[in-house]
């Protein structure tokens, strides 16, 4: 992992850059505008969502449009599985590929996934003409710190929000996910990472929370996303169409007794780590749309003891056995995925999949997570920094 405290000394270079609206606050301005002064900017790559994240999950960013003075808008989230990868055509003549947006900390998150998509073009391109662009990663910090939850995820799983090995949180910054990637997989791309501080020094103390994408609104949303995004994959509302998605969370058929004893073996984990306030809510868009949902909001009291991702798997094996009629896992398309259900694809594990199937205890869960997450933990201590 290679660093650089002065970007200016790439003055002048052609440059493309991946980023979006997370990129801001140096002299008030988004990022994209400062390094237009120093390199000359031909590109902005598009993630999901859009340049201001103006676009809910899973909608095709091909109709947006911008106009930047004589910079080319490629969007890298489009219909087709295809537009997930940068034309060949967008790499020609760049000297610098620079990779400026925010992360949350959790693997599903697609960002760094489509920055891990242009560092495997660039290795292709190397691999056939010989050179590639450097591949520049302004690092920030990740909002949820270095703690680690979840296992590896198998290959077999792999998609845009699962990059096979890493966890579900990974506890790495940007730059150390990224570097991993290229060292892992003998990618062999020129990477070097700056951080942010470095060059943009008053960025991170002045300006508040830049919302990264529609339905992470705050910093305290990254906490319980490496868990709450596997509703993702179920037939309950996880809060998108209300004010704090991922921790507001239920379903019109969270009633009777059987929400009664759900209470009582919720309010048994992780004891002290976190509090549920039973609420009503009404989504106004997404699942569930204009119909009350009965449900919580998940309040993390102890951030650093919290297990996020422990938490759900345990609450979805609870609704499996209690409402066995009408909790279900979502089938269809997720992702450009058709294959497999989206609850695979975002657990991405064959014994965390049978566990919420019924099988193994939750003290084997326990045990399983503990012994991936010290592994893990090895694994990238050359990537932290």
């Amino acid at each position: 992992m290679k660093f650089l405290k002065n970007i200016t000394k790439l003055s002048g270079c052609q440059a493309a850059i991946l980023t979006n609206q997370s990129a801001f606050g140096y002299q008030g301005k988004y990022h994209f505008q400062t390094y237009s002064e120093i390199f000359d900017l031909k590109t902005i790559f598009l993630p999901e969502h859009g340049l201001f994240a103006e676009l809910q999950d899973q909608v095709s960013g091909d109709e947006l449009s911008y106009l930047f003075g004589s910079m080319k808008i490629v969007n890298l989230y489009g219909k087709e599985e295809s537009s997930l990868v940068p034309p060949r055509e967008t790499l020609k003549g760049i000297d610098v590929v620079i990779i400026d947006i925010k992360d949350v900390g959790s693997r599903y998150y697609t960002f760094l996934t489509t920055a891990y998509y242009i560092l495997e073009e660039l290795s292709k391109l190397k691999k056939e003409t010989g050179k590639a662009p450097v591949f520049l990663v302004i690092d920030s910090p990740n909002p949820i710190g270095q703690k680690v939850e979840g296992t590896p995820l198998q290959e077999v799983y792999q998609s845009f929000v699962g990059v096979k090995t890493v966890l579900h949180r990974h506890g790495l910054t940007p730059g150390g996910l990224l570097s991993y990637y290229n060292e892992t997989f003998q990618l062999n791309v020129d990477v070097v990472v700056v951080p942010i501080g470095t060059i943009h020094p008053k960025t991170l103390s002045t300006f508040e929370w830049v919302p990264p994408s529609p339905n992470i609104p705050t910093q305290n949303t990254c906490f319980v996303y490496p868990g709450m995004c596997l509703l993702e994959g179920t037939n309950l509302s996880e809060g998108r169409g209300t004010t704090k998605p991922f921790e507001t969370f239920g379903s019109p058929y969270l009633v009777g007794k059987e929400k009664i004893e759900l209470d009582k073996r919720l309010s048994s984990h992780q004891k002290g780590n976190f509090l549920l306030r039973n609420l009503r809510f009404l989504p106004t868009f997404h699942k569930h749309k204009g119909i009350i949902c009965e449900g919580y909001q998940l309040m993390v009291l102890k951030p650093k003891q919290f297990h996020s991702l422990y938490f759900v798997l345990y609450f979805l094996r609870q609704l499996g056995d209690l409402y066995p009629s009408q909790f279900e896992y979502l089938k269809g398309v997720y992702e450009f995925r058709s294959d497999r259900p989206a609850i695979e694809l975002l657990t991405g594990d064959s014994y965390l999949l049978e566990y919420l199937h019924g099988k193994h205890t939750d003290s084997d869960i326990e045990l399983y997570l503990e012994e991936n997450e010290t592994r893990w933990s090895k694994a990238i201590k050359a990537y932290r920094y």
